[in-house]
């Protein structure tokens, strides 16, 4: 394999993976809470807000990969399953689990542990350990690149 075919694999890699983790998400959704009314990104967002409670709902916007509107969408459907709440104070907004949402959290860290799982079991630690620093590198780099784009 050539340069330009090793570039090009990388390039499709990269774009078809999340496409793929969403998929198998929603798989493990389908089959481990199948009875409940949870779509799969509403997981995501009960995660977040789960490992930081008080998160804001811009702070939630800058660590998921859903668009401000679809992500304020969500937070209300939350809010209307009952599942998360919204402690406002003047224009300070933080959004907390309920208890109904603090047990949909660990039915989700469990989910995403098992993701994990059977994910990375083909990896040795060394290669994980390897695969997260380049992760780390293209994370920062893209962060850059954006970063780069607004300002011009």
């Amino acid at each position: 394999m050539d340069t330009d075919d090793r570039g090009d694999d990388a390039i499709r890699l990269v774009v078809s993976f999340p496409k793929k983790m969403n998929l198998c998400m929603k798989g493990y959704a389908d089959k481990y809470l199948r009875d409940t009314r949870i779509k799969p990104p509403y997981l995501i967002l009960i995660f977040h807000i789960g490992k930081r409670d008080g998160l804001s709902q811009k702070e939630l916007i800058d660590e998921v990969p859903y668009d401000k509107s679809y992500i304020s969408t969500m937070v209300h459907d939350l809010i209307d399953l009952g599942l998360v709440y919204n402690d406002s104070s003047g224009k300070l907004h933080s959004l907390h689990l309920t208890d109904q949402g603090r047990d949909i959290f660990a039915m989700s860290r469990m989910m995403f542990e098992l993701l994990d799982r059977n994910l990375f079991d083909v990896l040795t630690d060394e290669e994980k350990e390897v695969l997260a620093e380049i992760m780390r590198k293209l994370d920062d780099r893209a962060d850059r690149i954006m970063e780069s784009l607004t300002k011009g």
